[in-house]
């Protein structure tokens, strides 16, 4: 028997592809039944498209692929922190001393969390307000410069936030401030599966204005009509990171039929504060 020590590289990740399952979804559009992550239905998967990552929305709540991938990781987190069965978002209300502070306030996922007694919502509004303002009846934080009190906070959630910080590691380092021992930020990004280094696609000019080392790149934003500018692109060299700051960090890469979690791009980050 010939030997293949490549079935046993962990990184880079691979990508695996579609299975036939996923194609034939594809093809017609919809997939399921699945047991959703963030609302607890029994459901199907509606609108699913190729972009597999920001599609297949649930019937029921319309959370999206990534969204239930985040929620799931988020459930087993509380259930390792706090015992009990945990199988959806919705199920956090069941904790009631339990903080979560969600950089987003908008979508099905920060609609199940606002069941909760103490759940934590924001935006970002711009440079011009001061984190803790209220602009349009919603909070406004600057996650470089978070309002929140120390060791205030069990789990922060950002969902494809952190490549929109010019500093990110200053972001990371005032979470790693606000979370309690044993905290948790768990976390999606635009992830180099199989790179090394992080990718900076801007730098700060002269006049303080930034200034694209590569094609400027956007992504939708519902504060911010244009899209939100991405300044940067992760890789390994952020678990290094993340590890000089104190955090302990966990990397998934999630596959479920069952949670209507699909492809190979489901990859979620908990970063421990011990």
């Amino acid at each position: 028997m010939s030997l293949n020590a490549e079935k046993f590289i962990k990184y880079p990740l691979a990508d695996r592809g579609l299975t036939p399952l996923e194609r034939l979804m594809l093809k017609i559009g919809w997939g399921g039944p699945i047991k959703c992550t963030v609302c607890g239905s029994l459901a199907f998967m509606k609108r699913i498209k190729q972009n597999l990552r920001e599609t297949c929305h649930c019937s029921v709540c319309g959370a999206t692929n990534r969204k239930r991938q985040l929620a799931l990781v988020v459930c087993d987190a509380v259930r390792r922190m706090r015992g009990g069965r945990v199988a959806s978002v919705r199920d956090l209300a069941r904790y009631p001393d339990l903080v979560i502070y969600n950089t987003e306030t908008g979508g099905a996922l920060s609609r199940e969390l606002s069941r909760m007694k103490n759940y934590i919502s924001s935006e970002y509004f711009g440079e011009e307000h001061n984190s803790g303002d209220t602009v349009k009846g919603k909070m406004h934080q600057d996650l470089t410069r978070l309002s929140l009190e120390n060791e205030s906070i069990d789990i922060v959630l950002s969902s494809d936030v952190f490549e929109h910080i010019p500093d990110p590691y200053r972001a990371h380092a005032e979470v790693y401030r606000v979370l309690r021992p044993g905290g948790r930020h768990i976390f999606t990004v635009p992830f180099y599966k199989t790179g090394f280094l992080d990718e900076h696609r801007t730098s700060i000019g002269a006049g303080g204005e930034f200034v694209h080392t590569k094609p400027a790149l956007y992504h939708g934003d519902p504060v911010r009509r244009g899209g939100a500018l991405v300044h940067n692109i992760f890789s390994l060299e952020m678990l290094v990171k993340l590890a000089e700051l104190g955090f302990r960090t966990n990397l998934y890469q999630v596959h479920s039929y069952r949670h209507g979690i699909l492809g190979s791009g489901a990859v979620v980050f908990e970063a421990m504060k011990d």
